[in-house]
């Protein structure tokens, strides 16, 4: 039986870890994890909740049931400052699962975290490679899920013309969009990490402007913020969310609630930006009422050419345990992929090749697996960013909403945050071709 771990117990627990400090170990049949899903207790009814946490649950507790291994979960939304702690105080846990990769990387240089290039191998090398974390040409992280977020969501029973014929570009959304009083269902609230929705719009509004490339040299702090590329994508988002005239209950409303203004009586907003998550919350509002199109291209881009932005969970190994590779290598596996499926009602998505989209429940989910099979795949750039310039990028994206009339200063401003972070911090991962 897996425990349930409290956050004081943690260090301790993590130390109990570290004892075992090699692959070639006896085994003590124990492992500790940590992730940023947070586990609710189950209703009146002993059903498990229906949340992210309850499917990575159900896959560690298949993990348990194969192997015998016990496993010590801790979820928890500070993952990132609670490893950390771990790490100072020489008691990691044996394995993190970090929803920013740039957190990952950080670990490399003082070899605190260990590579995966033996653990990770054989015949399944091929459909696992795109889920290959490889830094300094080593591998040292596993994605075990995936968030596409280029998605844009609408209600079709209100909007069937969008379900017949979406918009192509960019510019025919926002011709949709324009006629409307309040286009788009706006919610930045998120606490403790308030504005990441404003991130990801700025995000797919620079991917699908300026492409691939420019993309990846702005996530690597190649690209100054107060750039012309940068300065047309803020006016952009200004512009069709109309910042500063409608949107200052964006600035307190949650990500998860904005969105459910599409299915009111009488509709308080059409669109929602949201990655794959937000259907959890529209099927508890309203089932079989949603459905989306992918973020269309700027015009000026021209072609068809499908470009996708993603968010990961990342699997690193903290203590090189027995029991440690055994969990990485079940969460590399075909069924920890099928039980992830089942148990989060088709939203557990993955980058492994061996992946059939039919295999997913239900034709909204089938469909957002298939984005993940073609075009470009490109991270999120604020997870790629060092924690103190993705700290300033959120705030930015909810002053520039509040009061986008001096954009300029805003950008320098990140610009300078940008120029005190020293050039080995940065992340440089390519985007992925499907």
């Amino acid at each position: 039986m897996r425990r349930r771990i409290g956050l004081l117990l943690l260090p301790a627990l993590f130390a109990v870890g570290g004892v075992v400090a090699c692959a070639d170990a006896t085994p003590t049949g124990r492992v500790t994890v940590i992730a940023s899903w947070s586990e609710a207790p189950a209703d009146d009814g002993g059903k498990p909740p229906d949340t992210e946490a309850a499917a990575f649950v159900a896959v560690l507790d298949e993990f348990e049931r194969r192997t015998g291994i016990t496993v010590d979960y801790r979820g928890t939304r500070d993952v990132s400052q609670v490893l950390r702690s771990g790490v100072d105080r020489g008691s990691p846990p044996d394995v993190a699962v970090l929803p920013r990769l740039n957190d990952l990387q950080t670990y490399v240089p003082s070899r605190k975290l260990h590579s995966l290039d033996d653990v990770l191998g054989g015949d399944r090398r091929t459909d696992l490679e795109p889920q290959l974390v490889t830094l300094g040409g080593r591998v040292y992280g596993l994605s075990v899920n995936v968030i596409p977020k280029s998605l844009v969501w609408y209600a079709p029973d209100r909007h069937p013309t969008l379900a017949r014929r979406p918009p192509a570009t960019w510019e025919e959304l926002v011709a949709f969009s324009g006629g409307r009083r309040t286009p788009w269902c706006l919610g930045m609230g998120a606490p403790p990490l308030s504005g990441w929705p404003g991130t990801d719009w700025i995000e797919d509004l620079f991917l699908h402007r300026w492409g691939a490339a420019t993309y990846q040299a702005w996530t690597a702090g190649d690209l100054p913020w107060d750039s012309p590329q940068m300065r047309e994508v803020w006016q952009a988002w200004g512009e069709v969310t109309r910042a500063g005239r409608s949107t200052p209950n964006a600035l307190l409303t949650g990500f998860n609630v904005a969105g459910l203004g599409m299915f009111a009586e009488r509709p308080e907003c059409h669109l929602d930006h949201q990655g794959s998550y937000i259907v959890r919350d529209y099927r508890r509002q309203a089932p079989d009422r949603f459905d989306f199109f992918p973020f269309p291209p700027f015009a000026a881009r021209g072609g068809t050419a499908t470009t996708t932005e993603i968010a990961e969970d990342v699997v690193g190994m903290f203590q090189d345990t027995p029991e440690a590779r055994e969990l990485i290598r079940f969460l590399a596996g075909e069924r920890a992929r099928q039980v992830w499926r089942e148990a989060s009602g088709g939203l557990s998505f993955t980058l492994n090749r061996g992946t059939d989209p039919a295999s997913y429940p239900d034709a909204v989910s089938r469909r957002i697996a298939g984005t993940l099979t073609r075009g470009t795949l490109c991270r999120d750039a604020s997870d790629l960013m060092p924690a103190a310039m993705t700290a300033a990028f959120h705030r930015a994206v909810l002053h520039h909403l509040d009061d986008p009339r001096d954009l300029a200063t805003l950008l320098r401003e990140l610009d300078t945050v940008r120029d005190r972070i020293p050039d080995e911090e940065w992340l440089d991962l390519p985007c992925l071709s499907r």
